[in-house]
């Protein structure tokens, strides 16, 4: 499936059913696969401020794309709150870092 199938697909879940999570979570990954950070971001934004999302994958795309875009302090608060949720991303974050790439 296309990307653009993909979130023609997603985006009628959401429209059927705006609490959709994964939806938002699938469309907003390839978003950011196809450097469409801004809505990308907006789906972010949607996971956390509106559905409460407690995934510490969605902090750590959305301070990804923070950093991306300049905004470290909103960046550095993703990233911490990623890893209260699951400590175990250190590793993963620190070879992030390391190495440049993103999940992006």
């Amino acid at each position: 499936m296309s990307p653009f199938e993909i979130i023609a697909q997603t985006t009628q879940a959401i429209a059927a059913n705006p609490s959709n999570a994964d939806a938002y979570k699938q469309r907003a990954l390839i978003l950011c696969q196809m450097q469409q950070y801004e809505e990308a971001e907006k789906d972010l934004n949607t996971l956390i401020d509106a559905l409460h999302t407690e995934d510490a994958e969605i902090y750590q795309l959305r301070g990804t794309l923070r950093m991306q875009r300049g905004d470290k302090t909103g960046a550095l608060d993703d990233m911490r709150k990623a890893l209260d949720l699951n400590p175990h991303l250190l590793e993963h974050l620190n070879g992030e870092f390391k190495s440049g790439k993103s999940n992006c």
